[in-house]
């Protein structure tokens, strides 16, 4: 909101402690410099007794105002203001107050005044203060430990509004109590609740008055509203600077010539000014004639030309994500994944989360806006799950003996007179062994061919020949058993030390499933003979007894029995 006229000029006053106070308000609010050594934390205790806290600045007008504050009471050291970061919160570069907050709360705002970065910390709470213009710069605000003190602190007061100067007939002095506990013997104006002692200079009994409202039209104004010390325009012109008018029937009254106008005290006349009571909401400028109203950045001119409407900054999109927008100002906001950029943090930076430690169990991806997680080769994703488990490449049978696995791959063990490549997943001939195996042939081969496994038996007559083959006298005859891929061949594996160490292993995998294999067939052919055995039993016919060796015959006469006597 655009600054408005001063209403109380900055004047020495002092409360009822007798503590040294220097006093501005401006619109509906007043601040108040205390000349007191305290701690952040203490100072804001004193101004919250009184109904107020430490000052924020949320305006380039409110600033003005503090700035002009401190050079009325001559004050060029540091004064605590309202701003503080937590501890546990983090300095944020990229945001106007750096991550810190107003203690008086409210929208943040995207004013600031820092005459140097805070400190970076995440761990310790910072308080702000504000140093005025002077030879080490232009000022503005500098951090420091919240714990450390400080020689003054600026407190702010808000009120409903204000009493103009309380009119005066003649000549008196008027002493104001303020509701925030300061006394002054002479203001411009006065916050509501203001209480004013009145001594005139005719000797007459001491007044008083408060300032009272809202009025039936709005506004605030005295009770009783004056004017106080009646004048008498016989004396010392009734106390007025220019004309005082006695008009019968009514009390003596002070009045101004042509260009001139009453002041606050009922009594001197200031030139005319039309933006004095200030006619706008904003700020105003006395032309030739009349007047012109304006505003502070973030509002527009109403259609009257004398009030202030917000302006939607974000309809012009000024931000890369999201906008938010509050009365004279907005925000921006990045989507989850990016951090703010730039000098006014309106852009946004991708946040490169694989920067983080532990962010993945093994390999991590930066993707915009967020990351994704994968495994090394020969490993997988567990499923449901973050972790990677090795896959067991030797299931799938890549090897042509045996295979041995390891976290994140395998190695074939290849048998004896083979080698095995490079990366270590296939095996390949020696060059000790020849690219071909012989067959079984009658003719002997050479002595340099003839392969190690080879057995030569020389022709013998306890061999039985076949019939129809004929015999070839004193030629032997070679009987070779060929060496299969993946089987061990004694004699073989010559030049390498790893493939000499595998030999016997090999070979003793090979003979134990031999075994295996015969016992198998050796237990199949007796459960063969069993199950034989026992339909055999089921088959055999049922015992005969004495009986089956007899007939039976019809019986006859016994006659027919009888021997022949003839």
């Amino acid at each position: 909101m655009a600054t408005r006229a001063l209403l109380l000029l900055p004047l020495l006053a002092w409360s009822c402690g007798g503590e040294d106070v220097e006093v501005l308000c401006a619109d509906s609010a007043c601040y108040t410099l205390h000349r007191d050594e305290s701690s952040w934390k203490s100072a804001q205790e004193r101004c919250k007794d009184n109904g107020g806290n430490l000052a924020p600045v949320g305006s380039a007008g409110e600033a003005a105002r503090l700035r002009e504050l401190l050079a009325r009471a001559d004050w060029a050291g540091p004064a605590w203001l309202g701003l503080a970061l937590p501890r546990g919160h983090c300095v944020r570069p990229q945001e106007p107050l750096r991550g810190f907050s107003w203690v008086a709360g409210g929208a943040p705002g995207n004013f600031s005044e820092w005459a140097s970065e805070p400190a970076v910390t995440c761990v310790s709470a910072r308080c702000a203060a504000l140093r005025p213009p002077g030879p080490h710069g232009p000022g503005g605000w500098a951090d420091r430990a919240c714990r450390s003190t400080l020689p003054a602190f600026l407190c702010k007061f808000s009120f409903q509004g204000m009493c103009g100067l309380l009119p005066l007939a003649g000549r008196g002095t008027v002493t104001y109590t303020a509701p925030f506990g300061v006394r002054s013997a002479r203001l411009a104006a006065a916050p509501f609740g203001t209480l004013a002692e009145v001594e005139c200079d005719s000797g007459r009994a001491s007044a008083f008055a408060v300032c009272k409202g809202p009025l039936d039209g709005g506004g605030f104004a005295w009770h009783p509203p004056g004017p106080l010390c009646p004048v008498n325009c016989g004396r010392h012109n009734g106390g007025c600077q220019q004309l005082c008018l006695d008009v019968p029937g009514e009390s003596p009254r002070c009045a101004c010539r042509p260009g001139y106008v009453l002041a606050a005290d009922m009594a001197s006349c200031v030139p005319e000014d039309s933006c004095h009571p200030n006619p706008c909401q904003g700020s105003c400028r006395a032309l030739p004639g009349g007047f012109e109203c304006g505003c502070e950045p973030g509002y527009v001119l109403a259609a009257d030309g004398r009030g202030c409407s917000d302006v939607d900054e974000c309809e012009s999109g000024p931000c890369q994500h999201q906008c938010h927008n509050f009365p004279g100002g907005f925000q921006c906001h990045c989507r989850p994944g990016y951090s703010s950029a730039g000098p006014a943090g309106h852009h946004c930076h991708d946040v490169d989360e694989c920067a983080q430690p532990d962010a993945c169990p093994q390999l991590c991806i930066n993707i915009p806006g967020s990351f994704r997680c994968t495994c090394r080769p020969g490993f997988q994703r567990q499923p449901g799950g973050e972790s990677c488990l090795d896959v067991d490449e030797c299931l799938r049978d890549p090897c042509p003996g045996a295979c041995r696995n390891f976290p994140g791959g395998y190695e074939c063990l290849c048998p004896p007179g083979f080698l095995r490549d490079d990366d270590g997943h296939g095996c390949s001939p020696g060059d000790a062994i020849p690219s071909s195996i012989p067959q079984s042939s009658g003719i002997p081969p050479s002595a340099s061919s003839t392969p190690q496994s080879s057995t030569i038996i020389p022709e013998s007559s306890s061999i039985p020949q076949s019939s129809g083959i004929p015999r070839t006298a004193r030629i032997p005859w070679t009987t070779s058993i060929p060496r299969t891929l993946g089987m061990p061949t004694a004699g073989l594996g010559v030049g390498s030390d790893e493939h000499s160490a595998d030999g016997p292993r090999l070979l003793l995998y090979y003979i134990v499933g031999s075994l295996v294999a015969i016992l198998l067939l050796l237990a199949f052919a007796l459960a063969l003979v069993a199950c034989r055995k026992r339909a055999a039993k089921r088959e055999k016919p049922p015992a005969k007894n004495a009986a089956d060796n007899y007939c039976w015959v019809p019986e006859q006469p016994e006659s027919c029995g009888e021997r022949s006597t003839s």
